[in-house]
């Protein structure tokens, strides 16, 4: 006898063919006798399921069976063809316990939160809600993701209390699965799952988020105040106002200019302010002390610190990882130069023709004003989120006759504004000579310059399928339906020209480093 001819004969003896005993439940049995037939209300062998599930004979007992409202759909009911389940996410916390698999009516179902499957449960779709057999009209069971954005369909590892995933195969065959978010199935690492003759349309990827302004003022410390000189003939060296210093935490200090100090017998210079231009090299000067004719010169006015540079472009198509795909930034702005610090104030001559006496030094000149600080740059815009039909890790994945839609992947991020400069702080007086006058001033320091804006952030790929191994990946018959890549978001730099980042690309499948 043929193997063949001795599988129907053994299935005509069998009381799943001879209509002995329905099993009651999903798992196991428990229901009437079987009136005088010496069977046991049991679910048929596992032998029996695999080839009447190929054949699309679908039998009590050889999975969990899940039909919309029209179908008798009911959380409450055991899961068998006359009392199916209502939600996917009841079957398969019952297959998962059970015999593996989920037979789906086709009707279309609202999915309020993502389903989770462990790897080796099978989501078969595309029967009839009455008859349980095969529709020619009506091929899929949908899938309609109302709520939140996570993947419609992830597959995770089986755990040791999965007695229904003992193939370790998840197949996914005749369904029509529309997902919210941006990731239509995501298969996690150490998980194997076959697609087969189904649609999965990944939704809309997010928008890159735009560079963040810095909080509270939006404006970098400002610069101390010089300090006064002092008075003429309070000592033998009196003393110029001593330099300021604003530290500008994170970026270099400015220091404004020493003052220059009284002698008896001429003045000192003030100091130069720092640190020095080089693109206002006259600036930040200190006075002169002890000139003929005016007795002492100012200190210059600190010249303005640099602006800050724009941050680079987004780069790169991102990384996946077992919670989906992460985000690159687009690079900061560079940090504004500090403001120069004013040039402190000439110093001058004390002696006797101002003191009376020959010992005593002239007044000291102010102190200049330290810089502002710079600006900090502005904050990388985000790379926009790609649209990915079905996202796969280390896991092995075979797609076969089906569609794969995409819709439009999301914008890169804008580039955040900068900091704006501190102000420069004023440059002191010079000390008191006695008769109304007094001695030179120091300059005021220079504002520090505004950092630059944040990079703008790539536009997101729209991308069918994304993975991690080469060889893990099985295509055969896969259609796709890419919609547009994200656009690259904006940002500008200090001469007043908008820079714009990098488009996205769609492609049907792209490889993703780890």
């Amino acid at each position: 006898m043929g193997k063949t001819t001795a599988a129907v004969f053994y299935l005509l003896l069998s009381p799943w063919a001879t209509g002995c005993g329905t099993a009651p439940g999903v798992n196991g049995a428990g229901g009437a006798p079987c009136d005088g037939l010496s069977c046991q209300d049991e679910p048929p062998p596992e032998s029996v399921c695999i080839e009447h599930v190929a054949a699309h004979i679908l039998d009590d007992g050889c999975g969990v069976f899940v039909a919309g409202a029209l179908g008798g759909g009911d959380d409450r009911n055991p899961g068998t063809k006359a009392k199916p389940v209502f939600t996917v996410h009841r079957a398969v916390e019952l297959a998962r316990a059970g015999r593996g698999r989920v037979f789906i009516c086709n009707d279309g179902f609202e999915v309020k939160t993502h389903i989770t499957l462990p790897s080796g449960v099978d989501l078969l779709g595309g029967y009839d809600c009455r008859r349980w057999v095969r529709d020619p009209e009506d091929t899929m069971s949908t899938f309609v993701h109302t709520m939140d954005t996570d993947p419609l369909v992830t597959i995770e590892p089986s755990g040791s209390e999965d007695r229904g995933t003992a193939d370790g195969v998840s197949i996914l065959a005749d369904l029509d699965l529309r997902a919210r978010g941006p990731v239509a199935v995501l298969a996690h690492s150490n998980t194997e799952v076959e697609i087969l003759r189904s649609q999965l349309r990944a939704g809309d990827g997010w928008a890159g988020r735009a560079g963040k302004q810095w909080s509270g003022l939006n404006q970098a410390a400002a610069g101390p105040d010089g300090l006064y000189g002092g008075d003429a003939c309070s000592t033998t060296t009196v003393p110029g106002g001593p330099a300021v210093v604003n530290p500008c935490e994170g970026g270099l200090p400015s220091t404004g200019g020493k003052g220059g100090d009284g002698l008896s017998d001429g003045a000192g210079d003030g100091d130069d302010g720092q640190p020095s231009s080089t693109s206002h090299p006259s600036e930040g000067r200190g006075g002169d002390g002890d000139v003929t004719g005016v007795h002492c010169h100012n200190g210059g006015p600190g010249a303005p610190g640099a602006l800050g540079t724009i941050g680079r472009s987004g780069v790169g198509i991102g990384h996946i990882t077992e919670t989906g795909w992460v985000a690159d930034r687009a690079g900061d702005g560079s940090r504004g130069m500090p403001g120069q610090g004013g040039g402190g104030g000439g110093g001058r001559r004390g002696g006797l023709a101002v003191c009376g006496v020959t010992t005593k030094g002239g007044a000291g000149g102010g102190s200049g004003g330290a810089g502002g600080c710079g600006g900090r740059g502005g904050q990388g815009g985000e790379n926009g989120y790609p649209t990915i039909g079905v996202l796969a890790l280390h896991a092995k994945v075979t797609v076969r006759d089906s569609v794969i839609t995409t819709l439009r992947a999301g914008p890169g991020g804008d580039g955040g504004p900068p900091e704006e400069g501190g102000e420069g702080g004023r440059g002191a007086p010079g000390g008191a000579v006695g008769d109304g006058t007094w001695s030179c001033g120091g300059g005021n320091g220079g504002y520090g310059g505004d950092g630059g804006y944040g990079g703008p952030g790539r536009g997101g790929d729209s991308i069918g399928i994304a993975y991690l191994d080469e060889d893990q990946l099985t295509l055969e018959g896969v259609t796709y339906q890419l919609g547009p890549p994200g656009k690259g978001g904006v940002s500008w730099d200090w001469s007043g020209v908008e820079i714009r980042g990098k488009d996205g690309n769609a492609v049907k499948t792209l490889r993703f480093p780890e």
